[in-house]
């Protein structure tokens, strides 16, 4: 007996318009028999991809051996989605037979075929087993870091991806060529640098500053005046690690850029790359705004070498942030032992006793700090010599002396330490006596002598 709707939907199959041929894939979709696979497999060799398309889709839901044949050979149509629904519907149908073909679309397919395919293949009990296999297979499925244990053999899969991946695969992907820590990625992250994309431009210049390749130097330079701020900040960090010191001057163009994260790596660029061309930028990011940039700065300034910096350092020793009087502190070590012999040092004395006198107690009692390790003299003592008479400092700011003995810079507590030794009270011979315990050595002395002072009243 003849099965007029199957007799219908094959010949509406013929008809010149791609639109009543998909009504009719649609139609079959819905029948049963050995016939409507056959109508399905012939629908798959259409002109319209959409027709294609919903063919292989539909052949998913008839578990039949012609089933599968055909989907094996629309895994090599020309149009993608055609080669994802045969994939699709090649793992609904559960056939071993498909195995070796879904190999070759993982190898070989697009990135929504390929992606399909590992899928099916992993539904399917297949392991990857050779490089040749595993490499496409972690392309596939995302797991690009799994890839950089394969050196430049992976470097062709993940330049293609880089090419035509998404936004969030291609930054993936240039941040895996980066540690590859292979010559035969450099071309590729280069060709990256000019990514439509800013995350992916940041991505690559991270990745070209990891390779540390000197031949990125001018590419990255160029990058310096990129509108993203990330952008600029990634090629100025890279031009750092490549260490190409012609890069200075391009950098010195950014140390008046609007956004701070961009100053602060420049200053750690300067700093890596250690030419003294760069001391002028970097002294005067030392003024800077922002606490960070200015930290960095200090520690560039160390790196540079100059001793010229030595009096910018010290007068940063005394900066309302701990960070940055810590980082100058550092730098100074570094430049001279002996610092605060250096005569330049010793001749801010003046600037040192008015910083005493700041509104901010974290800077007066890093500035008495100072004075200490210069002049050897308190800030009692300057104080009293500037009035012709030895004065106890009492009063209400007794309280805040005690506060800072709790001071994470070590020169404001060894500056409140001293001063409460000139201080009578139960309160204040508790704090110094607590103080005794304090992480740092001279802290410790001054708050002993402080106690033994308060022992001879």
């Amino acid at each position: 007996m003849i099965n007029t709707k199957l007799w219908l939907a094959q010949r509406q199959l013929g008809n010149k318009f791609p639109q009543k041929r998909l009504e009719a894939v649609q139609k079959l979709r819905a029948m049963e028999g050995d016939g409507v696979v056959a109508a399905l497999v012939q629908a798959l060799e259409d002109v319209e991809p959409a027709v294609r398309t919903e063919a292989a889709h539909a052949l998913g839901e008839f578990k039949h051996e012609d089933s599968t044949r055909g989907l094996i050979v629309a895994l090599r149509d020309h149009f993608e989605p055609v080669q994802e629904a045969a994939v699709q519907s090649l793992r609904k149908l559960e056939a071993a037979t498909a195995i070796e073909p879904l190999v070759g679309v993982l190898q070989r397919g697009g990135p929504g075929a390929q992606w399909h395919a590992a899928q099916a293949l992993k539904s399917l009990g297949w392991i990857p087993r050779s490089s040749g296999e595993q490499i496409p297979y972690y392309v596939a499925t995302g797991d690009f870091h799994k890839l950089a244990t394969f050196g430049s053999a992976a470097v062709s899969a993940l330049g293609a991806v880089l090419r035509g991946g998404s936004p969030e695969r291609r930054v993936a992907v240039a941040n895996v060529l980066g540690e590859l820590n292979d010559a035969s990625a450099f071309k590729p992250l280069l060709n990256a640098l000019k990514d439509a994309e800013p995350r992916v431009r940041t991505a690559a210049a991270g990745g070209l500053g990891r390779l540390g390749n000197k031949q990125a130097a001018s590419e990255l330079v160029g990058l310096l005046k990129d509108r993203d701020r990330y952008v600029r900040a990634a090629a100025a960090s890279a031009l750092g690690s490549v260490g190409d010191v012609n890069a200075v001057e391009s950098l010195l163009g950014l140390v008046g850029d609007r956004d701070w994260d961009v100053r602060q790596t420049v200053a750690n660029a300067l700093g890596k790359l250690g030419d003294r061309r760069a001391m002028p930028g970097l002294l005067g990011l030392l003024n800077d705004k922002d606490t960070e940039v200015r930290e960095a700065a200090a520690e560039a300034l160390g790196r540079v070498g100059d001793e010229s910096a030595l009096g910018h350092l010290a007068l940063a020793m005394m900066d309302e942030e701990v960070g940055v009087r810590q980082a100058a502190a550092r730098s100074l070590t570094i430049l001279d032992a002996f610092w605060e012999r250096a005569p330049g040092v010793r001749e801010l004395v003046p600037e040192i006793q008015q910083a005493m006198r700041h509104q901010s107690p974290s800077v007066q009692f890093a500035a008495s700090g100072l004075m200490r390790r210069i002049t050897g003299k308190t800030a009692a003592d300057v104080h009293a010599e500037s009035h012709k008479v030895a004065q106890t400092p009492s009063g209400p700011h007794v309280p805040i002396l005690i506060k800072l003995l709790r001071d994470s810079d070590e020169a404001v507590r060894l500056a409140a330490a001293e001063s409460l030794g000139r201080v009578k009270s139960q309160d204040v011979l508790r704090a110094l006596q607590i103080a005794m315990k304090d992480s740092s050595e001279w802290v410790r002395v001054a708050a002993l002598e402080g106690v033994a002072a308060q022992s001879q009243v």
